[in-house]
């Protein structure tokens, strides 16, 4: 254990365990502050932050970047309140916040301009829907929700199309690799990046640009970094460039609560993190703040059966407190009843209904609970729904001033030159983009050269690029609040809503909410204050434009007085004095398609939903799935110690988990077949492929036609004769078997 921190201490040095106060004082070389769930690591990075500047060093070369933008409003605040102004010099931001403002910078050694447009999911989903209407493309063969999954999987790993065919893991004339390729030239000419291109463009940018590199780098000498465990390789790339040199670069994180996989993230970037640096300093943080003893009990016995971490043990000098409770119900219906039964109990004992949450692995499990709370009507929020950003009106009203930024926006230009309605129908707009493919120009260029016409699509194209000139116009005078406005009135699109009314003359429900929520976007633009050095309206416009392109889902968590409801992913950094962890079967938690690579970060994410308790842990199972079929609990509710647990404790031994049953049951039918087992290895021998070959793991089911070669776990090495829905039919060795596209699959590539 580290020594205690003097008695008589610089404000920012108070109340520090001694580990704490060896992170925060440790600020020269390399630091690794293994920080369990609920041990103060906010409190230690925004002291950190602090002790720096105590000690001299400038807030602008102070970089400290985190995950989430509450997070990094929380540590701005927090910042400030210990040094006051000098927090705003300081960059504290989200790693997507801090490369869009470098890419602001220093984007045009690039190719783009200052003003790109960030696009978010939607944005990318309508290019790649136009890409593949364009080129004539069967959406039953290649679907654009697919599509945009995989480019956003492979740039989270920092591969492009030519990464992907150099590694085999597409063909050459592969349908994906085209459309991908298509859809990077069109975000070029748009003058835009995707969500997941402003890591890789930054290092793109140092890369290609030395002295780009040197410059910032010289900028940051120091680096912090918040939830180090869930980096993914851009990210990690990045930080390295960066400290690369002075090596001033101090983690925060915890390999127990690595559960980002799904996007990139790589848990070996802080298992390395020594190797990486040999002189890091190691300083573990184990001493919990947030949670009972019973409750950590739990959440430590289910995590150290994982092999791939680094040794640590939450422990609290808060008391045991209540055990943490087993509930068990017929089936999903009634448990979500008897979740809200509990509710109920609690708000007798004097718990309010934000002090509550509903912790599940996959979304698709929270109906039984939201109809349950529906019909006992407590107020509640599924975290993850329809964001406030997303909504219909606020993206109209967005993509109006996205284009006054950035007039190569074509895809804002097709959302909005027709709403509200002004006679520009799709004929129009299909000859408007012909036009503009012809002249090599954006749409909104294009359409300021032709004349108004005659037919009512001509006259609203020359309308609208009139607009648009005016709000270009106001832009650069404005402030936000004022410019929105000027959009709504100007555009028409207060006209519109107030104009839909009922029989009485009244406006209807859904455009009254429509009104107020534009209002509500006029309040927040209004709030917003601009980054240090940004000067003018347009400047700070983009700046808002990025904050409201980069926002979360858990930006937007309810406020007060109602229980929310989210995803295990969606709770972290999150705490709740009374937590429901729902739905612990096997198949759902751990989720079947784990298998066995991914059983750990299974059990980090139970790790994580048991640390969202501070008081009070339920955890509830049922004996029956949704179709009546009987379940097992899952494996992560046995080998705990039985004086934390009360209520429904599972019996007998853990169960295998859904992938080993089906794979068992395979064995067993295979037993019943003697002429098949007399002739495996013969077959799985001939089914080998001679000399070298390389296995590529199936990204989509395109990959899958007539003529491929697989691997499978259990059958060898075949050829694919047809394919018929997710049903492959495969021959191995002169043996022909219907085998289920699943990832266990491999393609074999000579």
């Amino acid at each position: 254990m580290s020594e205690a921190p003097p008695a008589e201490e610089a404000p920012h040095l108070v109340r520090l365990n001694p580990e704490q106060y060896a992170a925060v004082t440790s600020t020269q070389g390399p630091v690794l502050v293994l920080a369990g769930a609920g041990s103060g690591k906010t409190r230690v990075l925004t002291r950190r932050i602090a002790h720096l500047l105590h000690q001299g060093v400038s807030p602008k070369n102070v970089l400290a970047v985190t995950f989430t933008n509450k997070a990094a409003a929380e540590m701005r605040e927090r910042v400030e309140e210990l040094v006051g102004e000098a927090a705003h010099e300081t960059w504290v931001s989200t790693f997507h916040s801090t490369c869009a403002r470098i890419l602001r910078t220093d984007i045009e050694a690039l190719g783009w301009t200052r003003r790109f447009a960030i696009y978010d999911d939607d944005d990318q989903l309508r290019m790649i829907k136009h890409i593949l209407a364009e080129g004539g493309w069967d959406p039953t063969r290649v679907g654009a929700r697919e599509i945009m999954s995989r480019i956003d999987h492979y740039k989270n790993r920092m591969l492009g199309p030519e990464d992907v065919l150099e590694e085999r893991r597409a063909y050459v004339g592969d349908p994906f690799v085209l459309v991908w390729r298509e859809y990077e030239e069109a975000l070029k000419a748009a003058d835009a990046l995707d969500f997941n291109d402003l890591v890789g463009k930054v290092v793109e940018l140092f890369r290609d640009h030395p002295d780009h590199l040197e410059r910032w780098r010289e900028r940051f000498h120091y680096v912090l970094v918040d939830e180090y465990q869930d980096t993914n390789k851009g990210q990690y790339t990045l930080l390295r460039m960066l400290a690369d040199g002075h090596h001033n670069i101090a983690v925060v994180g915890d390999d127990d609560q690595s559960i980002y996989g799904f996007r990139g993230a790589d848990v070996s970037n802080i298992l390395s993190f020594q190797q990486d640096y040999p002189e890091a300093k190691v300083i573990r943080l184990e001493q919990n703040y947030r949670s009972t003893g019973h409750i950590l009990m739990l959440a430590n016995a289910v995590v150290a059966h994982n092999t791939g971490r680094l040794e640590k043990r939450l422990w609290t000098e808060s008391p045991n407190g209540s055990r943490v409770q087993m509930m068990l119900a017929p089936g999903p219906r009634e448990e979500g009843v008897r979740v809200v039964d509990a509710i109920h109990k609690l708000r007798r004992m004097g718990t309010r209904l934000s002090d509550i949450a509903i912790i599940y692995r996959t979304n698709a499990v929270s109906r039984h609970f939201e109809a349950a709370l529906r019909a006992a009507r407590l107020p509640h929020k599924v975290v993850g729904g329809k964001k406030f950003y997303e909504r219909r009106e606020v993206r109209d009203v967005l993509a109006y001033l996205r284009l006054v930024v950035n007039a190569a926006d074509d895809a804002a230009f097709l959302r909005v030159v027709n709403v509200p309605p002004r006679g520009v129908g799709a004929k129009t707009q299909a000859d408007l983009r012909q036009d503009a493919a012809n002249r090599g120009q954006p749409l909104l260029a294009t359409a300021k050269t032709r004349g108004a016409g005659k037919s009512a699509g001509e006259k609203g194209i020359a309308a609208f690029a009139v607009l648009i000139d005016g709000l270009i116009a106001d832009a650069r005078e404005l402030p936000l609040g004022e410019l929105i406005t000027q959009v709504v009135e100007r555009s028409g699109y207060r006209a519109m809503l107030e104009g839909d009314v009922d029989k009485d003359g009244n406006i209807v429900q859904e455009s009254k909410e429509r009104l107020e929520n534009l209002a509500q976007l006029v309040g927040d633009a209004a709030a917003f204050e601009a980054p240090p050095g940004v000067m003018g309206a347009m400047e700070t416009l983009t700046h808002w434009l990025d904050r409201v392109a980069l926002t979360a889902d858990t930006d937007e968590l309810p406020d007060g007085g109602v229980v929310t409801l989210m995803t295990v992913h969606s709770s972290k950094g999150l705490e709740f004095p009374v937590v429901f962890v729902v739905q612990m079967n096997e198949g759902l938690f751990p989720h079947e398609r784990s298998g066995d690579a991914g059983i750990e970060e299974e059990r980090r994410l139970a790790y994580v939903a048991f640390t969202r308790a501070m008081q009070r842990l339920v955890v509830s199972r049922s004996i029956k799935d949704v179709m009546g079929k009987p379940t097992q609990p899952s494996r992560f509710l046995y080998g705990i110690p039985t004086e934390v647990l009360d209520g429904d404790l599972p019996a007998g031994e853990p169960t295998q988990g859904a992938r080993e049953l089906r794979l068992a049951e395979l064995e067993e039918t295979n037993r019943k077949l003697p002429e098949f087992l007399a002739r495996r290895a013969e077959r799985l021998a001939a089914a080998e492929p001679e000399g070298m070959w390389t296995e590529v793991e199936i990204e989509s089911a395109d990959q899958l036609q007539k003529g491929v070669r697989v691997r499978h776990p259990k059958l060898g090495v075949g050829e694919i004769l047809h394919v018929v829905g997710r049903q492959l039919r495969v021959s191995f060795g002169g043996v022909q078997r219907n085998v289920p596209m699943t990832r266990d699959l491999r393609i074999v590539v000579d």
